[in-house]
């Protein structure tokens, strides 16, 4: 009969088996390092190769995230530049205002009359109504009959006036009539409104009045409304035909109708006192001064005049 459980080797001669092992080990260190070093150089390629998994991951993450940060950067340099240009646009528009403010300050009027920019909310321009509607009303002064200028000439005049906003009767319309002269000889017309922002009419102008092609026309200055000399417009055709009995004479206007964006009101009858400043003040004084002394000097002393009167005798027919 076999017995269940075999007797392998013992323990002690495990034990003892594993130490000289051990010892023939650090023995033979030393020994075995060529064949380690040569074992490394063979097993080398491979662990490259076994490497090129980890490396190919971590590449491609590193560029994956290269190029998500790449998107990220070129959305914010296309967001900058949106921002950018749409700040380069606002600063041209800007440019363009000031340029605008600019040459209206600069328009020709009367340097001593109070005067206010303002700028245009509404724009009507039909054959039968022109206006402009401004942002400004009667908390600012504004009254009607008030004329309203730009950088080249004459707009219109007030004719609406609320707290706040202002409506403007532009000289194209219709229904607006200013007198105004010729700066050439002062021949003096009514120029009214056709409806047209490109021409107005001088009506009831005998075919014998002395007005061509070119002439500028200004304001007259009659009527109370628009102070003497503010630009109008410039004549551009002139007809005499001898079926009527005036001539036809249009003229274009100088303002800028047709793409007005500001204007400037202002109080003809408010001026700013006119002062000489304190050195020419007393250079005109010295100059007086020293005519007066020369003067003086100069002149022989008066003398006595005799005079003699003469009786006046009338003789009346009897």
């Amino acid at each position: 009969m076999k017995p269940i459980f075999v007797r392998g080797v013992s323990s002690q001669f495990r034990l003892t088996l594993a130490i000289i092992l051990s010892v023939a080990l650090l023995m033979t260190n030393n020994r075995l390092d060529p064949i380690r070093q040569s074992l490394s150089s063979i097993l080398s390629p491979l662990q490259y190769l076994a490497n090129v998994p980890g490396v190919m991951l971590d590449w491609s993450a590193e560029a994956f995230a290269t190029r998500n940060m790449l998107e990220l950067q070129n959305k914010e340099l296309l967001r900058q530049q949106l921002v950018m240009s749409e700040r380069l646009q606002r600063f041209e528009h800007v440019r363009q205002e000031n340029e605008r403010l600019r040459a209206l300050l600069g328009s020709p009027v009367h340097m001593d009359s109070r005067k206010m920019v303002a700028e245009v909310m509404e724009v009507a321009s039909d054959p039968f109504r022109q206006f402009v509607v401004l942002n400004h009303g009667s908390q600012t002064g504004i009254y009607v009959g008030q004329p309203v200028v730009d950088a080249q000439g004459v707009v219109g005049q007030v004719v609406e006036v609320s707290e706040f906003t202002s409506r403007v009767l532009m000289v194209s319309d219709t229904t607006h009539g200013i007198p105004v002269r010729v700066t050439r000889n002062d021949v003096r017309a009514i120029a009214n409104g056709m409806g047209d922002i490109d021409q107005i009419e001088l009506r009831h102008v005998a075919k014998s009045t002395d007005i061509i092609v070119g002439d500028l026309l200004v304001t007259s200055g009659l009527g109370n409304r628009f102070p003497e000399g503010y630009p109008v417009a410039r004549v551009i055709s002139v007809s005499r035909d001898d079926g009527q009995s005036y001539a036809v004479i249009y003229a274009q206007p100088l303002a800028a109708l047709d793409r007005i964006r500001y204007v400037l009101l202002i109080w003809p009858d408010e001026t700013k006192p006119f002062t000489l400043p304190n050195d020419v003040k007393e250079l005109i004084k010295e100059a007086a001064d020293k005519a007066a002394a020369t003067a003086n000097s100069s002149d022989p002393q008066p003398q006595p005049v005799e005079t003699t009167t003469t009786p006046v005798t009338s003789e009346v027919n009897q």
